[in-house]
């Protein structure tokens, strides 16, 4: 991790004057506030570069006259298939392939009302359509393709909404037919009557893009070079019990990504979600990134590649294969697990995660919503062998998720925390735990709230630390996201602060009132929160077996974080 450096009084002072004023004053680098009631605080700053300025290009439609479409042979893009989603209120980009010798020749598309065209060249064409659409679950209506008469392509059952992407690695990928013995069973049991009501009157539409299916010789081609269009097998399916549950590993749906699209469709079922997966299971960040943002890496965390079932999957293989194929398809947002991988590298992992997501941002054209799920809490392996090496350093990826959120870096970021909701004992797989319904429930809470105005992040979000603050005699975090003032989910007082003295992390005693935590300490070198690798909730209303208990007034669980000064 980067850290401010520690420095004088009257210098801290002038910089919290400019960055704002705590009462009444303008927002800090940092996302909290500051004045002259606190110039006797230095206010930490991580020193990453604010974020970068997104060109929202998913959203720029030309007007312009379509033309009759001529030619004689083309083939529309796999992506395009029927009960397909495409984005509302952002163009609409129709593209495939076409014979050399069809160059120079139009294909056109219209959808409800709206027209468009493009010319072939290099044996492919792209064009959008010549305006917008709002959300629309309304049933019926085909996108035509059309070449010279009686030449088309007839796309049907198409409806308009929003465009999500599930990515990460295993706990992203984690379907319903689960990974170790028993796990399949024990998520039946969970879920079961839950994947009774995924029903085709839920506009819902998922597109599965699974590892397995690239783990051959024909996928080495397609991780090899950014693709332009999806496998022959993947299509988009109406989210019905038989799709999202499937028959086996290799056809069954992410649990996550269907839990985060049913929550947040019942939260507005105004806005059909089409949700794609596009992770894989042991993926470092590098797999996941473009050439172009591996390349930007931090030297430890860049270049990185997978073995799987004696097939190397190479740096940007996953992109290339399942995110690339949709660069023009207007992506809203994207839910993300990661971190395992790369949890021996946490230190370089806040400036790639910046990097990764600032050039899905350039690529896709649009600003889209960064939900990254923190690393939960893992227990041990099928047959009791305890969990080792990596997991070790999982309470420090966590940390370099957070502090991209608390350093205001990477805009349109939020976290969604799980160390309440992770392994738990007599689960058969202690490195995928299996309760990702009430993630996929956070998630979809804070896209409501951020995207719909269904509800208000401030009581169904976590809380995240906007400012941290100290001198030589005290710390001071505000945090955001506190549903109406801070509290613990025991009623006690709160526990799982630690601070840094003389180069060593100790327990503190904090005092939670309002949105700020105090700790009155000398010399802190640091501060954390939630440092163990393992808590367990029990009970309904949630206690945690490990230290950490401090959450909002609405009762949703506090972020894991850690930031040191000097």
């Amino acid at each position: 991790m980067k850290y401010a450096k520690r420095i004088t009084a009257a210098i801290a002072a002038i910089i919290i004057a400019l960055a704002a004023g705590c009462t009444g004053g303008e927002t800090g680098p940092a996302g909290g506030k500051t004045g002259d009631a606190d110039s006797k605080y230095t206010l930490w700053k991580s020193g990453r570069k604010a974020p970068s300025p997104v060109s929202e290009t998913s959203k720029t439609v030309d007007s312009y006259e379509p033309a009759e479409g001529t030619a004689n042979e083309f083939t529309v893009a796999r992506y395009y298939g029927d009960n397909m989603i495409v984005p509302r209120d952002r163009k609409i980009v129709i593209w495939g392939t076409a014979p050399e010798s069809e160059n120079g020749k139009t294909v056109a598309a219209e959808f409800k009302g709206l027209k468009g065209s493009g010319v072939i060249e290099g044996g492919s064409f792209s064009f959008a359509l010549n305006g917008t659409l709002p959300a629309s679950g309304e049933k019926g209506h085909s996108l035509i393709v059309r070449g010279a008469e009686g030449i088309e392509k007839k796309i049907d059952d198409v409806l308009v909404g929003d465009i999500w992407v599930v990515s990460g690695q295993s706990n992203a990928d984690l379907t319903f037919m689960g990974t170790v013995a028993q796990s399949q069973k024990d998520i039946l049991a969970l879920y079961g009557d839950y994947l009774d009501g995924a029903s085709e009157d839920d506009n819902i539409r998922i597109l599965q893009q699974i590892n397995w299916s690239i783990i051959n010789k024909a996928g080495e081609a397609r991780m090899a070079e950014p693709q332009t269009d999806i496998l022959k097998t993947n299509r988009w399916q109406i989210a019905t019990r038989r799709k999202v549950y499937g028959g086996s590993a290799t056809n069954s749906f992410s649990m996550l990504g269907y839990f985060f699209a049913k929550e947040l469709y019942t939260l507005n079922p105004e806005i059909p979600i089409g949700i794609a997966m596009a992770g894989c299971g042991g993926a470092p960040l590098s797999l996941l990134a473009s050439p172009e943002a591996n390349a930007a890496f931090p030297a430890a965390i860049k270049d990185r590649t997978l073995m799987l079932n004696g097939i190397t999957i190479p740096p940007s293989g996953i992109y290339n294969a399942f995110l690339a194929p949709m660069l023009n398809v207007g992506i809203t947002g994207m839910i993300f697990y990661q971190g395992e991988s790369d949890a021996g590298s946490s230190a370089d992992y806040g400036d790639a995660l910046k990097t990764m997501i600032e050039d899905y941002r350039a690529k896709f054209g649009s600003d889209l919503l960064f939900l990254n799920v923190q690393l939960t809490s893992y227990g041990y392996e099928s047959g009791g062998v305890q969990l080792a090496g990596v997991w070790d350093s999982v309470p420090a990826l966590r940390f370099s998720q957070s502090e991209v959120k608390i350093d205001g870096s990477i805009a349109n970021y939020e976290i969604i925390p799980s160390i309440d909701i992770g392994w738990k004992e007599g689960d058969g797989d202690g490195a995928h735990p299996y309760y990702k319904l009430e993630l996929g429930r956070r998630g979809a809470k804070m896209a409501a709230a951020l995207l719909y105005g269904k509800g208000n992040m401030e009581d169904v979000a976590c809380p995240v630390p906007s400012a941290v603050r100290y001198n030589e005699e005290e710390i001071v975090i505000e945090y955001s996201y506190t549903g109406g003032g801070l509290k613990t989910v025991n009623g006690g007082g709160a526990t799982g602060f630690e601070v840094k003295v003389n180069g060593s992390w100790q327990k503190a005693e904090a005092a939670a009132e309002g949105n700020t935590v105090k700790i009155a300490v000398s010399g802190a070198e640091g501060v954390r929160y939630a440092s163990d690798l393992r808590y367990e909730s029990t009970g309904e209303k949630g206690t945690f077996a490990g230290s950490a208990n401090l959450c909002s007034g609405t009762g949703n669980i506090a972020v894991p974080f850690c930031v040191e000064f000097g």
